[in-house]
């Protein structure tokens, strides 16, 4: 009885230890077949986190978004948002993000739309340093775009 018990013993063991064996060997393939795809893409896209502050006090962010490489400030905003804008030899002008307007007051004063760009170095977000159709993003860029008062004296 006791022989027959241990036969089976080690039997059920024999058949988990192929089962273990062989489910290792099939994960560590699609594994490795998945890891060999994400290094294929991952010099063919970047991923951004993309904010809009409406200047009301609502802000909202499109973490992880996924882009082509050599996607632009413009080209992200355009994937998460409804977008107006004109172009002009110095770059794209915002008009609209998701219906809100540029708002001209006067000569000196208005509201319009500026985009910042988070400077690991400083550790805060700076206003960009071009027009946002000519700044390529970069893998983990964090942008933001604002609605800004801005007036001259």
């Amino acid at each position: 009885m006791k022989s027959r018990f241990f036969s089976i013993i080690v039997v059920v063991l024999l058949v988990w230890a192929l089962a273990a064996s062989s489910l290792a060997a099939y994960y560590w393939l699609e594994y490795s077949k998945y890891k060999k795809l994400y290094e294929r893409l991952s010099v063919k896209v970047i991923v951004v986190n993309v904010g809009i502050d409406y200047g009301n006090g609502t802000v909202i962010w499109y973490n992880n978004t996924v882009l082509p490489a050599g996607s632009t400030v413009l080209s992200a905003l355009v994937q998460v948002a409804k977008v107006e804008y004109k172009v002009f030899p110095f770059g794209a002008y915002i008009i609209s993000v998701n219906g809100v307007s540029e708002k001209i007051l006067s000569k000196k004063e208005g509201y319009s739309w500026m985009w910042y760009i988070y400077d690991k170095k400083k550790g805060k977000m700076v206003l960009g340093p071009t027009a946002a159709d000519k700044y390529e993003l970069a893998n983990g860029d964090t942008i933001l775009w604002k609605y800004e008062h801005w007036s001259f004296p």
